[in-house]
């Protein structure tokens, strides 16, 4: 047993030494690939390591070896690459399960939602605790929807002022929006060496303006006081254009040296010696992006420092005095995520434009917006969606103060080169109104009828109907409308209808049927139950459409007029039929109508049904007499034509009345008539129905 154990540990030995001298020459070849990696030259890097994986032999070696290749690819925006080699480091095993998460989102930037899914529904399952995959599973499900669904956004490709580089962060120069300035990496910068991290030149600030011609000119870069041979950009300029705020970001030695923010005053033509904006952060923090309200009392900008909750967060500082600013505040976590927060705009009514890759979006950085609320906080955020976000990275969008129109950056695909300037624009919303007025007995147009529409804004207009019986209006946005259709010798209808909340154009129909007022009309829902008059749930409704007709026209009187079918004494039939007109005239009081508006009559059988249309047996025109009903073979049908001659009814019989003012409408209870049956007992409407076992 011990020779065998010793042979065991002893082979395990020779394993390890062997994994171990794999392991050292592949860091000494990595070595290089690791230290150019480190600070920041990713192009540099996926060279050497491309150099390093061809010499060793070591499959879990070779695997991480990808996945830093892979690494390299994604922080220097090749998208596609990146997709490639994290696909390889599953391939070969590599052991981290943050490779499944990084290639989802590389899929996603690639616009291959359904791959993506795929892959961050693998990381759920296997790193259930980082939220990171669950939005990755929900920001996929939203793009497809996005994508078929976009906002009403106008975008398209600046022209003159992109270049095959990247070119990104436009600043309005004045309050005129006639002049831009941006950030670009196109040949001709102030410094000469090459950007390890992006394989371009350093970065300047260049200016473009608007000619006589309403087009935009060649940029240029002639500020010798801001660019420099560091990388300068996202920059922000005062109303009057006298003030810069911008982005620096030095270089070493090839070592990147962070980020701050410089402040430099125009004087005439010319920009003064750019200051150190003194803002309190940490050593080796990395500060930039700034945007600045109009007193430039505020500023808004994205760092690293400590205190955050992931990457690059965005922070405010507020001025105490000349050159002394407060300590940052973090804008919390409804703004800020794991991921990074960049590139923010703070428009003229508060709301705050940032760029995200960590709340849900469709691919990299997501541009979102913030309103704040009545504490001016920023508790909430909303994606701007397709199609001014895509799969690419989306950012630094600036907008105008009054109309919804400005700039952004993107490095979606169809631009001229990396990062590219679009403008977009969000048309007005435009909203119409049209319909038809016509006779509802009969169908007939009524030319000449008036609409009145009356807006929550305030305002009203009234319009008359043309020999189609037509109407048309332009309503607006975000406003709530009652339509009132009225003509001489009908009663007013009352519709609504809004636009808040619809976010496309649309055309609303609305039609109305007008009544005539000599019309005797049947409330078809109002029926009872054997030989009583309360009222069933479906009576009300009708009752309450009534109601809602009397509030409409409130100069009308009517007539209520109740009906029973033959079935019964003459006597006790009319006795019912009052009854049950006075229960619906009851009910209408009880709901606020006048009681001077309203009067109750029982028609017993008096008056049997004339049929307004064909129903199974009962054809239009047929008179439901006793004698009619009498002649139907089957029970069904004679029960069908008894339904119909229970029925209630209302009549116009007054458009003369005078509404009184709201303190002097009394409830009023009615009582009903008196009424003496066979047995000499005195009955009051009011009291509950009882049995009148040969009555219905």
């Amino acid at each position: 047993m011990n020779y065998f154990v010793r042979i065991l540990l002893m082979s395990l030995c020779v394993i390890c030494m062997l994994q171990v001298g794999a392991q050292s020459v592949t860091n000494s070849k990595t070595k290089k690939a690791d230290k150019a990696f480190a600070v920041e030259e990713y192009n540099k890097a996926a060279d050497l390591y491309k150099k390093a994986y061809s010499k060793t032999k070591n499959r879990a070696l070779k695997a991480e070896i990808t996945f830093k290749q892979a690494e390299c690819y994604r922080l220097s925006g090749n998208t596609k690459r990146a997709e490639s080699y994290y696909k390889r480091a599953l391939k070969t095993k590599y052991p981290d399960v943050v490779v499944y998460l990084r290639y989802a989102d590389m899929l996603k930037k690639n616009a291959k939602y359904t791959e993506a899914l795929v892959q961050y529904k693998k990381y759920v399952k296997l790193n259930p605790t980082d939220i990171r995959g669950e939005k990755g599973v929900k920001s996929c499900q939203l793009a497809v929807d996005w994508e078929a669904n976009p906002t009403r956004y106008k975008i398209a490709l600046m022209p003159i002022i992109n270049s095959k580089y990247n070119d990104f962060s436009p600043a309005f120069g004045n309050k005129e929006y006639t002049e831009i300035y941006f950030t670009s990496s196109r040949k001709g910068s102030a410094g000469t060496d090459i950007d390890g991290r992006t394989g371009e030149s350093f970065t300047d600030i260049y200016k473009t303006r608007i000619d006589k011609k309403a087009k935009w000119r060649s940029p240029t870069a002639e500020m010798e006081t801001i660019n420099t041979d560091a990388n300068e950009g996202a920059l922000y300029l005062n109303q009057r254009g006298s003030t810069m705020y911008f982005t620096k970001c030095k270089v070493e030695k090839k070592k990147q040296l962070g980020c701050d923010i410089y402040v430099s005053q125009r004087k005439g033509k010319l920009w003064g010696e750019a200051q150190l904006l003194q803002i309190k952060v940490d050593s080796g923090t990395t500060v930039g992006h700034p945007a600045v309200t109009d007193d430039e009392s505020t500023i808004f900008f994205s760092s690293d420092q400590k205190g955050g909750y992931g990457g690059k967060d965005i922070w405010v500082v507020q001025k105490i005095k000349r050159n002394q600013w407060s300590e940052p505040m973090n804008l919390g976590p409804a703004i800020n995520t794991s991921g990074d927060e960049m590139f923010p705009f703070i428009h003229a009514d508060g709301t705050l434009y940032f760029a995200s890759d960590g709340h849900i979006g469709m691919g990299g950085l997501d541009i979102y917006k913030s309103v704040p609320d009545s504490n001016l906080s920023f508790t909430s955020v909303i994606n701007l969606k397709s199609p001014v976000n895509s799969p690419g990275d989306d950012f630094g969008m600036i907008i105008e103060r009054k109309d919804e129109r400005g700039y952004f950056t993107s490095n979606r695909k169809g631009g001229k080169g990396g990062d590219d300037i679009y403008q977009f624009e969000l048309p007005p919303l435009i909203f119409t109104l049209q319909g038809v007025v016509t006779d509802s007995r009969t169908g007939a147009i009524l030319t000449d009828a008036n609409v009145q529409i009356i807006g929550s804004d305030g305002n009203s207009d009234d319009a008359k109907t043309d020999n189609a019986g037509s109407y048309n209006y332009k309503i607006k946005p975000i406003t709530s409308y009652e339509l009132v259709a009225s003509m001489e010798g009908y009663l007013k209808k009352k519709k609504t209808l809004t636009t808040v909340g619809v976010e496309h154009n649309k055309d609303f129909v609305v039609d109305f049927e007008l009544d005539p007022v000599v019309k005797e009309i049947i409330l078809p829902k109002i029926e009872y139950d054997y030989a009583k008059w309360d009222l069933r749930e479906k009576s009300i409704e009708d009752l309450d459409g009534l109601i809602k007709t009397l509030n409409e026209n409130p100069n009308i009187a009517i007539e209520l007029r109740s009906h029973t079918d033959y079935r019964g004494t003459d006597a006790q039939n009319q006795i019912l039929s009052q009854k049950r007109a006075d229960a619906c005239i009851n009910y209408l009081i009880e709901n606020g109508i006048d009681a001077e508006r309203l009067s109750a009559r029982g028609m017993g059988e008096s008056e049997p049904l004339v049929m307004e249309y064909k129903d199974g047996k009962l054809k239009k025109g047929d008179v439901l007499t006793k004698a009619y009903i009498d002649g139907l073979r089957r029970r069904k049908h004679r029960e069908e034509a008894h339904q119909y001659n229970r029925r209630t009814t209302f009549k116009v019989i007054s458009q003369e009345y005078v509404p009184k003012p709201k303190e002097e409408v009394k409830e009023i209870e009615v009582e009903g008539p008196t009424i003496e049956l066979e047995d000499k007992k005195k009955e009051d409407v009011k009291k509950p129905a009882e049995d009148l076992s040969d009555q219905k």
